[in-house]
């Protein structure tokens, strides 16, 4: 498999694995703020910041034209470089996704 293959998940994840994840992470995503904040009574506001992080996960799966930085950089596919940096996102946003979840604001 060539780098360039790598970087686009729907290359090498089935669409089917894919959905899964998303919907995996959106439920782990309510689950976990119900937990928090209904039955624990947590006063952070943490768990909203895993909310940017998914719409990060989900960027990165399903749409290649949409920009994963804070700025309006375009990711173009022929540019590696910024093509690893999108994939080093979608890496910081998981596992900031799960240290949310389970590790703020408890």
């Amino acid at each position: 498999m060539k780098a360039s293959d790598f970087i686009w998940p729907d290359k090498w994840i089935p669409f089917k694995v894919r959905v899964f994840v998303v919907i995996l992470a959106w439920t782990l995503w309510l689950v976990v703020s119900y937990l928090k904040y209904f039955v624990f009574q947590v006063d952070g506001v943490l768990q909203f910041v895993g909310f940017y992080a998914i719409l990060i996960i989900w960027t990165y799966l399903f749409n290649r034209s949409l920009s994963m930085a804070t700025g309006s950089a375009y990711f173009d596919a022929s540019n590696m470089r910024l093509q690893a940096a999108r994939t080093c996102i979608f890496v910081i946003a998981v596992i900031a996704f799960l240290s949310i979840l389970f590790v703020g604001d408890w």
